[in-house]
């Protein structure tokens, strides 16, 4: 990690920036070690602004880590900025604390961003960080996307970015979190039938039955990057959005593939 730190440094244009980073990784480190993890602090990104606010001791410096400075959607960058028309709406399913709308914002400047997250604690994040630019309008969902409605518990053992949904019929004293299905919430964000231009999903395991098949919104998107969680594979997400139809071209990185339609 101290590795990744310094090489970061030169694409910090204010070196003010790059050692508030250090700081911020420092409370990190002993908040983790304390096992504090209610804390939030402003924490800066490499050529961003504003900076972000993440929970110090939780897995939010590493999400920051793997977007900013491992830059693990980097591979897909050129295919979707080359796409023409070019992208002006954009689903994220499974977003998180914001920082990959924040990244769609930037990268596209897209008419909408419909960001999905289950954890209200995570999606209050996700408003503060995405900094959408003035003319995209973000519209955020809390629910579970699933191949059908319903409810369901939310599984937080393996921390903040990695809740998963429990299919375990909630308890009393376990938070009930709405499972919908991709027309659903497309309607509730007011897309009707609209292209979707870039589908992002990670999702922790959730995208084998979402993908399962090829169901039939996939002939509106026109590109997918998803994040895939054994035991479902780059090659069965291919096979699955194959089977809806059209042409694809495939590029993967470690778990990430990107499907771009010809």
């Amino acid at each position: 990690m101290v590795r990744d730190l310094f090489r970061a440094r030169s694409r910090f244009r204010r070196g003010r920036d790059w050692l508030a980073l250090l700081g911020v990784y420092a409370a990190h480190s002993l908040a983790g070690f304390l096992g504090v993890r209610t804390i939030r602090c402003r924490m800066p990104l490499p050529a961003d602004t504003p900076p972000v606010t993440i929970r110090l001791g939780t897995a939010d410096f590493h999400v920051v880590k793997e977007l900013y400075l491992h830059e693990v959607y980097g591979f897909a960058t050129a295919a979707l900025t080359a796409l023409r028309p070019p992208v002006a709406t954009v689903v994220d399913l499974g977003a998180n604390i914001g920082l990959t709308v924040r990244l769609w914002s930037r990268l596209f400047s897209p008419r909408t961003i419909v960001a999905v997250e289950p954890d209200a604690d995570n999606l209050a994040l996700c408003a503060c960080n995405a900094a959408p630019a003035a003319t995209t309008r973000l519209k955020l969902v809390k629910c579970f996307v699933g191949d059908a409605p319903g409810v369901a518990g939310i599984d937080r053992r393996l921390g903040t970015w990695a809740y998963r949904m429990s299919r375990i019929e909630a308890t009393a004293d376990q938070e009930s979190i709405p499972v919908r299905t991709l027309p659903d919430i497309l309607v509730e964000a007011g897309l009707g039938f609209e292209e979707i231009d870039l589908l992002k999903c990670d999702i922790e395991g959730a995208e084998a039955a979402l993908f399962r098949g090829g169901p039939g919104w996939l002939s509106r998107v026109r590109a997918v990057l998803a994040e895939v969680h054994e035991p479902y594979t780059a090659d069965a997400l291919l096979a699955d959005v194959l089977a809806s139809g059209g042409h694809w071209d495939a590029a993967t990185a470690g778990p990430a593939v990107l499907l771009v339609r010809r």
